[in-house]
């Protein structure tokens, strides 16, 4: 079986069809007098409240500038971890034609800026081919990245089994290395928030938080090569 992330479904919803309604109008004009009053409500019951304006969603990161593309190995994104001085770093791998990837990257962008000041990074590697590095380098710079955009050099491969050697292709994936490059924890599929950073926290706070998290798997692109 395909491991992989689906590409999104294109196919149109059908047009739903709206029956007019008639307009049914008296025959007979009724005078002034026969119309009804208005009823009165009694003064024990409270008028309904006034509908309360939902709260402002959160503005979106300011755009960023990616300068340049980097192609890079698995073993460039570990070397860069282990010089970095940080106490460890998630690394994201993900795709410009991969939904579930694109849907968590604000929150890992989030993410990203929250946890800089702790000393752990996130770093963001892009497996888009060559004819849609373009579309991935308008898209992270979008959701506010700056600076080098880093891309996974064919073949994926040896990328693949520097992250982890069991990681089989499934897109998006994300893994926590510790300082030394040690792989802490692994996600493979989408990952949201309230997994990620419990998961996080425990490391920070020298907890054992070793494993993975491997969601149910769907047929798609094969990124085992």
């Amino acid at each position: 079986m395909l491991l992989g992330c689906v590409r999104p479904d294109r196919s149109g919803d059908q047009d739903s069809k709206k029956s007019p309604s008639a307009e049914v109008r008296s025959t007979q004009a009724k005078p002034a007098d026969a119309v009804p009053p208005a009823p009165v409500l009694p003064s024990s019951v409270p008028a309904a409240p006034a509908p309360s304006a939902a709260a402002p969603a959160a503005p979106p990161p300011p755009p960023g500038v990616i300068d340049e593309l980097v192609e890079v190995t698995g073993e460039d994104v570990l070397a860069r971890i282990r010089v970095s001085g940080k106490r460890g770093a998630i690394v994201n791998a993900w795709a410009s034609w991969c939904g579930p990837c694109k849907e968590e990257f604000p929150m890992l962008v989030s993410v990203k800026q929250r946890l800089a000041s702790r000393g752990i990074d996130v770093v963001f590697v892009s497996v888009d081919e060559p004819e849609t590095q373009e579309a991935a380098r308008l898209f992270a710079a979008e959701h506010g990245l700056s600076g080098q955009l880093l891309v996974a050099a064919r073949p994926l491969g040896p990328f693949k089994r520097a992250m982890n050697p069991e990681w089989p292709g499934m897109l998006p994936a994300t893994f926590l290395f510790d300082e030394t490059t040690k792989l802490r924890y692994f996600w493979g599929g989408p990952v949201f928030e309230d997994e990620l950073m419990p998961i996080v926290e425990g490391f920070l706070a020298g907890k054992a938080i070793d494993g993975q998290s491997t969601p149910g798997l769907s047929p798609g692109l094969d990124l085992r090569d």
